[in-house]
């Protein structure tokens, strides 16, 4: 079953999708929808995409002949981010998640605003990064995998007591069985 992106107005547009596109079925992807916007700088569009369950982001070329494969650049960043925070690619649910980005995504339309307020931080954050460190789309989504994501359907942290996590500990707790999360846990010394 292919991803379901749902997409922001203005990239449905420079996707060609129509407008207001038939709501897809659930998405059976380990970690679900995922959410996406088009922004520019220096005149260069590049593409944002946000995991729905995880705060996990991408961040994509999003010139035309780009959105023509923006699934496959995304199953390549994927795996590279994967690959740069020590993921065992040859877990069930990692793999899953991989293949799907192998076809082409279900594109819908937005319809969580907290996701669409994450988005824009996500864009921002770009922004700062591309200005101020360097030009690299993946550096920019690695520094992302690493900060803080809130959204209401999330449980409280055990440790800060929010609604506050690192979309990092929440694809590990999405895509590795619990036995390998606690042993990741042990070897950076947290218990």
């Amino acid at each position: 079953m292919p991803i379901v992106l749902r997409c922001t107005a203005k990239l449905l547009k420079r996707l060609r999708q129509p407008a207001k596109p038939p709501e897809p079925p659930p998405s059976a992807n380990p970690l679900g929808e995922w959410y996406a916007d088009v922004d520019f700088i220096d005149r260069e569009p590049f593409v944002v995409m946000l995991n729905a369950a995880t705060g996990a982001g991408m961040v994509l070329p999003g010139r035309a002949q780009d959105l023509r494969q923006l699934h496959l650049s995304a199953g390549q960043q994927f795996f590279k981010l994967l690959s740069h925070y020590g993921f065992d690619l040859d877990q069930p649910r990692v793999t899953a998640e991989l293949l799907a980005w192998g076809e082409p995504p279900i594109y819908a339309k937005t319809r969580d605003r907290s996701l669409l307020g994450s988005l824009r931080r996500v864009k921002e954050d770009s922004w700062i990064h591309f200005a101020y460190q360097n030009r690299s789309l993946p550096e920019a989504a690695a520094r992302q995998w690493v900060s803080l994501f809130s959204h209401p359907s999330l449980p409280v942290h055990p440790r800060i007591r929010s609604k506050t996590h690192q979309p990092i500990d929440l694809v590990r707790a999405c895509l590795l069985p619990a036995a390998e999360i606690v042993e990741l846990s042990a070897r950076r010394g947290k218990h």
